[in-house]
């Protein structure tokens, strides 16, 4: 119960802080424009093809496809979002404990998948099998970007800097997924890379890091 009111109690002070501070059109906060640059495989030591394939709410995506499987990128300081078609006659399944997230210090950090509980980032993720000619959707996030919140509960942080003046240095800077396929016994490397191609403000009617922000001014370890 005490517990209870004291998240209770956080989500006012949040509520003062955030929703009270001025008119919501007057909130401005970063956006990153990140382009799917380049895929590689470990065999292939070529540029594979990308192109932006559509513009929907805002977002812009990417894709890349080779005999093996079609996919459709967005990113953002949240993450990844794909959609992943498999284009073979057999199952194509993918080792989320094998993916890693390389930083622009090329720094590697384990990837949860949105099926993953933040208390659970410790353990072992289940893999993904897609059915031949199947597809999935899937959200990819960094596991040492979540922390525990002011409130006890565990929370997600931004892979980079929603701070203005800090986030431009991140212009022209790259991060990469390494994520391996198999199928049938064999397995391919990939390596996705992304390039952060501008950051900008912009307003909107809600900061989605509220919780982050609030947590970084009291002092929260992350």
């Amino acid at each position: 119960m005490q517990r209870y009111l004291i998240i209770m109690l956080l989500g006012l002070i949040l509520i003062g802080i955030f929703g009270c501070s001025g008119s919501s059109a007057d909130k401005m906060i970063v956006k990153y424009d990140v382009e799917l640059s380049m895929v590689r495989k470990a065999s292939d030591i070529n540029q594979r093809y990308q192109a932006p394939v559509a513009d929907t709410m805002g977002v812009v995506r990417y894709a890349y496809e080779d005999d093996l499987f079609r996919s459709i990128w967005s990113a953002t300081e949240a993450g990844w979002n794909v959609v992943l078609y498999n284009k073979s006659e057999k199952p194509l399944m993918i080792d989320w404990d094998e993916v890693s997230y390389m930083d622009v210090d090329n720094i590697g950090h384990r990837v949860l998948v949105s099926g993953t509980k933040l208390t659970e980032r410790d353990n072992p993720q289940t893999p993904a099998v897609i059915a031949r000619r199947g597809n999935i959707t899937e959200n990819l996030f960094s596991a040492d970007h979540v922390y525990k919140s002011s409130t006890g509960l565990l929370a997600k942080r931004p892979l980079w800097s929603i701070d203005y003046t800090e986030a431009k240095r991140y212009e022209g800077k790259k991060v990469r997924l390494m994520i391996p396929f198999t199928v049938d016994g064999l397995s391919a490397q990939y390596e996705f890379v992304f390039t952060i191609k501008n950051v900008s403000q912009v307003a909107s009617t809600s900061n989605p890091w509220q919780v982050y922000l609030f947590d970084r001014s009291l002092g929260v370890s992350f």
